[in-house]
């Protein structure tokens, strides 16, 4: 039996710095979709569509926040 080495599984990835130094905090994250994404009330001139949206984002921004303090626990 001969053994053959294929191409694809010999391959070398090239990571970039920034891949690994992202220099982020998750505090400094969670600030940052806290200041992105506040929590709003919708107004009555506001489209629902529009309402939607936002409230997806904020949905995001809670359950991290939501996610955070679990693990704190």
């Amino acid at each position: 039996m001969q053994r053959v080495c294929l191409l694809s599984l010999n391959m070398q990835i090239q990571t970039s710095h920034s891949t690994l130094n992202i220099g982020l905090t998750v505090d400094a994250l969670v600030s940052e979709l806290e200041d992105r994404f506040p929590l709003t009330n919708p107004g009555p001139a506001d489209q629902i569509n529009s309402i939607m949206y936002q409230a997806g984002q904020r949905s995001v921004v809670d359950w991290i926040n939501s996610r955070i303090q679990n693990e704190e626990l």
